[in-house]
């Protein structure tokens, strides 16, 4: 039987929509930084520790396209990731250390602006048996 997300959290971009994109990175990065690094959580799912590293802020915030509904969810990652089921397994890249295995991706669901979306989330599964969040995968529509 396929686990059920029974709690699904809440968010708002309101303010977010006004910002730049060069300030949305900004705010991503200290959001991220504020509210997940250092962490480590354990997802419910796969009963997982999963760590939040400050490598993971920046490629969030720098390492692709940033917009507010991404930005929103930020504070609340590390519940998203608890709450989170495993989907599949990611092949790993070429150009990714050797100490990566490969990756393990979730879906999570999440209200933004009172609309209930689906959060694809990438984790990092290394060879020394660690979990390490890598990025939040989901493109603008």
């Amino acid at each position: 039987m396929k686990p059920i997300q029974k709690t699904i959290p809440r968010v708002t971009t309101t303010e977010l929509r006004l910002l730049k994109q060069s300030e949305l990175r900004k705010v991503a990065h200290e959001l991220y930084f504020q509210h997940c690094s250092g962490k480590e959580i354990k997802n419910i799912h796969l009963g997982i520790p999963i760590k939040f590293m400050p490598f993971a802020g920046r490629k969030t915030a720098h390492g692709e396209a940033v917009y507010s509904k991404k930005v929103a969810v930020i504070p609340i990652l590390p519940k998203l990731i608890e709450l989170a089921t495993y989907n599949n397994f990611g092949q790993r890249k070429e150009t990714d250390p050797l100490r990566i295995v490969g990756y393990l991706n979730f879906k999570a669901f999440v209200f933004i602006d009172d609309k209930k979306e689906c959060l694809r989330i990438a984790v990092q599964f290394c060879k020394d048996g660690s979990f390490y969040y890598s990025i939040e995968v989901n493109k603008k529509k």
